[in-house]
């Protein structure tokens, strides 16, 4: 669709396309940046190694007698380093308003450049505040055109704020300079006046109104997000884009080269002469030297661009790889643009992702039975991390799988699962059942879905005393803070070890005690650091819920803050019973299922 005839029919894109960097500037210009000299040139040389040509800095005196001095360092170190750039250099001194007095005379400023080694300067031209003024702008920009020849520069002009000028005088001004020897007209629109279509409408309006065609670029800012828009459309009116390596700029950034270019080189046909390979590596230059980041959902270059967490795009790297194509849900091929495709395992999984990793690793044989184990103990990894970015890289994907397997191929002996699934829920009936499912000689992966669908399947007397078991909230007891939230071990807060439907069952031994201590701090991190307040509120509305409920209240709380389970508590005890049953045994089933995955395939929780 993008090259119908149709489509294609209403561009006028200029023949050959040139793009104007102003990386250089726009980095200088950037808050907060830590450039040197040298990492200036650094960058300077990475540009040059992409391919541009045609690079623009800005030297201003800003009312002063002498040129602002990282201007002016800026400068001395793009002209040393001899790239092979096209060097505009725009100044606010070469040319007045018509009205107010110059600081400094033209002349010293063409003066200053030539010897600097300048070769093209760029007068801006700023609106004239009336009639006579214009008169005079009119002839000190033809003084500088005579001085600056004679000087050797070449002269580009550069009008700012386009979209808020009048159109008429502006275009007037425009002429007389192209009249007078103006090789190039940069234009400005400072503060994204015009929007994409009101663009292409200036471009063709401002073209058609000049005596002699010359080449005209179009500078703009991102202040709506629009910036890569804007200049797309104002080259598809005949304007040369102004652009910036990661959209570097004061305010909120200028139209990114690698988006401007990647988009007209791929969805409009037109060649930009840069070696696109280099485009990421460039990206990379740019952050590193200033200091400012690329943010994680940058297009195109930043770091979420390739990754790739959604269940079918993961599988989809692990089972096609860097050469997939179509790229893996992606407009562009990572490797033209120096890119490469990754995974993680986040916060969404499937079954497809176990057996895909699992082929990765040698694994084609896995059950079904350990297909959901893993998917679970993965998942489990994952909100164990406990902040951003919340996920398992391939690396540590790799090693937690490669670990949980191994721990769920493997048969526990009898003693060993009684005291994990002690651990786990001591009630009594719900272990028989469990223990017949999964029958004698199981694998830890069997045992485990064996406990997953018996806790699926008890039934309601079952389950309301398998809740009884969890811990309370308890916002004071030291050691133990709001732990109810998905502690399973045995609650004795009314001095018995009651089963409810097996009798006295013996008290728990150390071992197990340690190690349901250390499940419950991990799963409880993000909530035993709450200030008292917060967990003594939990604690009230937990109790408010089993006393209106019947029940226990409890939540998987790994991943989960202290603010996460108050306003989980606060919801859930606005239901009744019929809602939120079968709530709890989720809750409760993803507690054991943890609990037992963790027993059963980490070393560190009980021997």
């Amino acid at each position: 669709m993008n090259f119908e005839p149709q489509v294609l029919g209403e561009f006028d894109f200029p023949a050959p396309l040139r793009l104007i960097d102003s990386t250089l500037r726009k980095t200088l210009f950037t808050a907060g940046h830590t450039t040197s000299r040298l990492g200036f040139q650094r960058i300077a040389e990475a540009l040059a190694e992409l391919g541009v040509r045609d690079e623009s800095i800005n030297v201003t005196w800003t009312g002063a007698d002498h040129p602002a001095p990282q201007d002016w360092a800026l400068l001395q170190a793009i002209v040393e380093g001899g790239f092979p750039f096209r060097l505009n250099v725009y100044t606010d001194t070469l040319v007045g308003n018509g009205r107010d007095h110059q600081q400094t005379s033209m002349r010293r400023t063409v003066d200053m450049l030539a010897e600097a080694g300048v070769t093209t300067a760029a007068p801006g031209i700023l609106e004239a505040p009336d009639d006579d003024a214009q008169k005079r702008q009119l002839d000190e920009l033809a003084d500088y055109f005579e001085y600056a020849g004679r000087a050797g520069l070449d002269t580009t002009t550069t009008f700012a704020q386009v979209g808020r000028r009048d159109f008429g005088r502006m275009l007037a001004m425009a002429d007389h300079a192209v009249r007078l020897g103006a090789r190039r007209l940069d234009l400005m629109d400072s503060t994204s006046s015009l929007a994409p279509e009101a663009m292409k409408l200036f471009v063709r309006r401002f073209r058609a109104g000049l005596s002699r065609q010359v080449p005209v670029t179009m500078h703009v800012h991102d202040e709506f997000g629009l910036a890569t828009a804007g200049a797309i459309a104002a080259a598809t009116a005949g304007a040369h884009p102004d652009v910036a390596m990661n959209g570097m700029s004061y305010r909120c950034g200028f139209a990114p080269l690698e988006e401007v270019v990647l988009a007209l080189e791929t969805l409009y046909g037109v060649d930009t002469g840069l070696h696109l390979e280099r485009i990421q590596h460039v990206a990379r230059v740019v952050a590193r030297e200033s200091g400012v980041p690329l943010p994680a959902l940058k297009p195109l270059t930043g770091g979420y661009a390739y990754l790739k967490h959604m269940p079918g795009d993961v599988v989809a790297a692990l089972t096609q790889g860097q050469g997939a194509f179509p790229p893996v849900s992606h407009g562009l091929v990572p490797a033209r643009m120096g890119q490469e495709m990754t995974w993680v395992w986040g916060g969404l999984s499937s079954e497809g992702m176990v057996r895909a990793l699992g082929a990765r690793q040698g694994h084609d044989d896995l059950s079904g039975a350990e297909v959901r184990a893993l998917r679970r103990a993965m998942d489990t990894a994952v909100a164990a991390v406990p902040g951003y970015p919340r996920w398992l890289d391939p690396q540590q994907a790799a090693a937690r799988f490669d670990q949980a397997l191994a721990g769920l191929r493997r048969v526990p002996d009898p003693e060993r699962v009684g005291r994990v699934l002690d651990v786990a829920c001591p009630h009594g009936p719900w272990q028989e059942r469990v223990l017949a499912r999964a029958g004698a000689g199981a694998s830890a992966a069997d045992l485990v879905d064996a406990a997953w669908q018996e806790t699926g399947a008890a039934p309601v007397p079952d389950l309301v005393a398998m809740l009884a078991h969890c811990k309370p909230m308890a916002a004071t007891a030291e050691g133990t803070g709001p732990d109810g939230t998905d502690d399973t071990g045995t609650d004795r807060t009314d001095g018995s070890d009651t089963d409810g439907a097996e009798g006295t069952r013996p008290a728990p031994t150390a071992r197990e005690e340690t190690a349901r201590a250390a499940l419950s701090r991990r799963e409880e991190s993000g909530v035993l650091g709450a200030d008292d307040g917060v967990r003594r509120l939990i604690a009230e509305l937990a109790a408010g819920y089993e006393r209106d409920l019947g029940f226990r209240y409890v939540v998987s709380s790994a991943g989960l803050g202290a603010q996460d389970v108050l306003m989980d508590v606060r919801i859930r005890s606005a239901r009744d019973e019929e809602v939120e049953l079968p709530r709890a045994r989720q809750e409760l089933r993803t507690i054991i299922d943890n609990r037992l995955i963790q027993l059963l395939t980490l070393s560190d929780v009980i021997s």
